[in-house]
Order: C-alpha cells, then structure tokens, then sequence
C-alpha cells in the first residue's frame, strides 16, 4: 500500500485542481480578454434580438402588424393565383385552338 505522502499529495491535488481552474478561468481580466472578442462570433447583436412585448398595448400593436402582414401576404397570394389562373385560361384556349386548327387542316 502506498503511505500516508501519497494521501496527502491525492487530497491535494482533489483541492487545487479544482479551485486553480475555478481562479484562472473565473478571473475578470481573462473574460474581457478570451471571451469577449469571440462572443459576437456565436450571439447576435442584442439590437437584432427579437423582443416580445410587455403590456397589454405593446401585444395588441404587435398582433395588428401580425395581422397586417398576414393579410398582406394573403393578397398577393390570390393575386398571383388569379394571375396564374387567367394564364392557365388562356393556355387552354390556345390548346383548343390549335386542336381545332390541326382538325381543319385534316377536314
């Protein structure tokens, strides 16, 4: 068995290790110095941040915008479909067209 030095120096270490790490990395100046410059890197800026509202006016403006866009979006929904649909029309005109111009062509 190993004697009472090697105890000593085991409970030693258990009690640095962790209080030298706690003391290096724990220490202000290192912040500021390791962590800081990279925190942008990972963190959007705090004015990109979406921020939900607090009171009751702030949650109502935020559903009219909600609401706004929404309806916005609807609107050029359908108009894109009416737009696509008056070209599928017409498409189909022109097919029946040519299918009646190639029946004459054979008549």
């Amino acid at each position: 068995m190993a004697g009472p030095n090697l105890e000593l120096f085991k409970f030693g270490m258990y009690l640095f290790f962790p209080l030298a790490v706690m003391v290096h990395y724990g220490d202000p100046e290192w912040y500021h110095r390791h962590v800081l410059p990279l925190r942008d890197q990972f963190w959007p800026a705090e004015e990109s941040l979406y921020k939900p509202p607090r009171n009751a006016t702030d949650v109502k403006a935020s559903l009219e915008e909600f609401r706004q866009k929404r309806l916005a979006k609807r609107e050029a929904r359908l108009e894109r479909e009416r737009i696509e649909g008056l070209q599928i029309e017409n498409d189909k005109v022109a097919a029946e067209e040519r299918m009646k111009a190639a029946a004459n062509r054979l008549v």
